[in-house]
C-alpha cells in the first residue's frame, strides 16, 4: 500500500493540495485501482485480437435521422437549434 507520505510527496511535487482526509482514503483507492491494473495486465496475452481500426472520413459517416417510436417522434431532448439537450448537472 502507498503510505501517506509517499502521497505527500506526490501531492507536494504535483502541486496537489490535499486535505487530511484525502490524504488518509487516497492511498486504499489508489491500492484497488493498482490491483485492477494488474488483472487486466494478467489477461493480456499474445492471442489478443488486434483491431484494424481504419480512419473514416466524414463523408462515410451516415447521416442523422430522426425516427418514430410508437407514431412518437424521439425528439424530446433537441432543442429549437438542433442540439441535443443531456441532463442538468447538480
Amino acid at each position: 500500500m502507498i503510505s501517506k507520505e509517499d502521497l505527500e510527496h506526490l501531492a507536494q511535487i504535483s502541486r496537489i493540495n490535499l486535505t487530511e482526509y484525502e490524504l488518509e482514503k487516497f492511498p486504499k483507492q489508489l491500492d484497488k485501482t493498482i490491483e485492477y491494473i494488474d488483472i487486466l495486465g494478467e489477461l493480456a496475452s499474445d492471442d489478443s485480437v488486434n483491431l484494424d481500426l481504419q480512419e473514416l472520413r466524414f463523408e462515410e459517416l451516415r447521416t442523422d435521422e430522426i425516427r418514430m417510436s410508437n407514431n412518437k417522434q424521439l425528439n424530446k431532448n433537441i432543442t429549437e437549434d438542433g442540439f441535443l439537450r443531456g441532463p442538468k448537472m447538480k
